[in-house]
């Protein structure tokens, strides 16, 4: 949209242009009412290392004031959990482990933001290419998965087998999925296609392969340990996969625009 500027007189337009309401920018003058047309904001690049890195750093952040906070409080050896007059709930929000956490708060935005692109991609440039649904059906994968991330839904999976852990069901059922996605691997070009197993074997691996080797009272430091690899691993899993959707797209650099194009400007008849 070009910057110009238009002046009303004694309530009479000398010029009539539509423009969009949000870019208007209006003064009054004596005598005169004079309004501006500003340019719109540019889009927000994404880079795809860069995204990578800071998702990262927030990660390791949150990894690291988890292990500190369990060490505060079950490690019974240092006792800063009497010297600081500390108890659990003081931290939980700190707890990786807990649905109500700073850092499932986190994980779940992760999967959601990698659930975007998953369907950016199904409507948008690879929508006509082969495997398309294959963009769809992860997509919607995504945002289960960052549904559970925050509703716990493997856990009534886990009240309802009883005393076998919802993670001996979970592995054959990753498995199958995974042959289930050879087609649409197949359509992606190599490099991507190495990407996007390497993403899924690390997230898998940590989502379920750290907590079914895990069998240790939850209340303990050995558990609360082992929780920070296992939360870890998985979200450094998903943040390889957006880094491989952001380079996917775009050739490198992605571009996000909030909110409707506005449409080309045209002169009226009087």
């Amino acid at each position: 949209m070009r910057t110009g500027e238009h002046v009303f007189s004694d309530g009479h337009p000398l010029i009539q242009t539509p423009v969009a309401e949000s870019a208007v920018r209006w003064s009054k003058g004596a005598g005169k009412l004079t309004f501006r047309l500003m340019s719109p904001a540019p889009p927000l690049r994404l880079d795809p290392r860069r995204v990578a890195v800071a998702l990262a750093a927030v990660v390791l952040s949150l990894v690291a004031l988890h292990l500190l906070a369990m060490q505060i409080i079950f490690n019974d050896g240092l006792g800063l959990s009497d010297v600081l007059g500390l108890e659990y709930w003081h931290l939980s929000t700190l707890d990786l482990d807990e649905e109500e956490s700073f850092g499932t708060w986190f994980s779940s935005g992760m999967l959601f933001f990698a659930c975007l692109l998953l369907l950016r991609a199904r409507t948008a440039r690879l929508a006509a290419e082969p495997g398309a649904i294959g963009w769809l059906v992860l997509g919607l994968g995504f945002c289960f998965l960052s549904l559970d991330e925050v509703v716990a839904l493997h856990e009534l999976m886990n009240s309802l087998l009883g005393d076998t852990p919802w993670t001996a069901v979970a592995i054959p059922f990753a498995a199958l999925l995974g042959l289930c996605f050879v087609p649409f691997l197949r359509s992606l070009d190599g490099a991507t296609a190495i990407r996007f197993l390497v993403a899924g074997a690390v997230y898998v691996g940590g989502a379920v392969g750290v907590e079914h080797v895990t069998d240790e009272a939850v209340n303990s430091l050995h558990y609360n340990m082992w929780t920070a690899l296992e939360e870890g691993v998985e979200m450094f899993g998903v943040i390889l996969f957006i880094h491989a959707l952001l380079d996917l797209q775009r050739g490198g650099v992605i571009r996000l625009e909030i909110g409707a194009p506005q449409p080309s400007a045209s002169p009226q008849s009087p």
